[in-house]
């Protein structure tokens, strides 16, 4: 079997195996649960909460001279804060579970032994291992564009049904949020295949994954109640680098604490990580599994 039909069978497994319409279903539901969470505050602030405000600003005359009405009052988000606080990071949450859902679905033929059954008919494993990885990326950028997708769609008729449509920006940077959305998810689905030929399944991969989450989480936590590490100790956590290219393709300047501004990361430096990830991981996964003895 040539390369090229290879890879039009695996395209076509994915079109017709139910764990991945199962997975697209999944990414659908929950990107609609994120935009509930932020559109409230994009309403406009009605008289009543401004009588309240008002009321709080004339309680505190006595303690605090140098406020006003504003001061208590909700801050009322624009569509560049829906974008850049509500949908970016949403993204990124839901780029964890689209690692897992990609693992799940190129784990399972490890677990059920079909990956056996392929080599028997295609004992190149190395065009088997491209072929798997590549639709795997179609995998991860297809889940990803239907979240970023689903949640843009639900937040703008959100927000044009609360503030009209004069209201939408031109320049919010949702499309640099949703093409890089698009691209993470390239990423990540070939990332989890690499894992999961790597480790020989998807339970190993997971807890991997796992492990460098939560070492990343830990991290993020120390560095603020303690002194600060080292700043090229940021430029080697995945998720500081998930985060710089979901967010920075929208808009380059942003806040990245604790990083000042002369180290902060930037896209073209995160790409180049995760391609850094991207050739390393292929590598080893190439070297287990051509050694690797696979068994049902």
């Amino acid at each position: 079997m040539s390369f090229s039909h290879l890879l039009l069978a695996e395209v076509s497994r994915l079109r017709y195996r139910p764990r991945a319409l199962l997975g697209a279903l999944a990414m659908l539901l929950l990107s609609l649960v994120g935009p509930p969470m932020w559109m409230r505050n994009t309403a406009p602030v009605s008289p009543a909460e401004y009588e309240e405000a008002a009321a709080a600003y004339e309680a505190s005359l006595p303690d605090c001279g140098n406020c006003t009405v504003e001061t208590y009052l909700r801050e009322s988000w624009d569509f560049s804060d829906v974008v850049h606080i509500g949908i970016a990071p949403w993204m990124l949450i839901l780029a964890v579970l689209v690692l897992m859902l990609v693992m799940v679905y190129v784990g399972s033929d490890f677990s059920s032994g079909v990956i056996t059954t392929q080599l028997t008919f295609t004992p190149n494993r190395m065009r088997l291992l491209v072929g798997r990885v590549l639709v795997s990326g179609l995998l991860g950028a297809i889940l990803m564009g239907i979240a970023v997708l689903a949640s843009s769609a639900l937040s703008i008729v959100w927000f044009v049904a609360l503030n009209g449509y004069a209201s939408l920006p031109v320049g919010s940077g949702l499309l640099g949020v949703m093409g890089a959305s698009l691209l993470l998810g390239l990423i990540l689905g070939i990332l989890s295949a690499l894992l999961v030929f790597l480790c020989h399944g998807a339970a190993v991969a997971m807890s991997l994954v796992a492990a460098i989450l939560v070492g990343s989480t830990l991290f993020e936590i120390l560095a603020i109640d303690s002194t600060l590490p080292p700043h090229w100790l940021y430029h080697l956590i995945p998720t500081r680098h998930a985060e710089s290219l979901v967010v920075g393709m929208s808009r380059r300047s942003y806040d990245q604490y604790p990083l000042g501004s002369t180290t902060a990361l930037t896209p073209e430096e995160s790409l180049l990580f995760f391609v850094g990830l991207i050739v390393l991981g292929a590598v080893l996964a190439a070297v287990a599994f051509h050694r690797r003895d696979i068994k049902n």
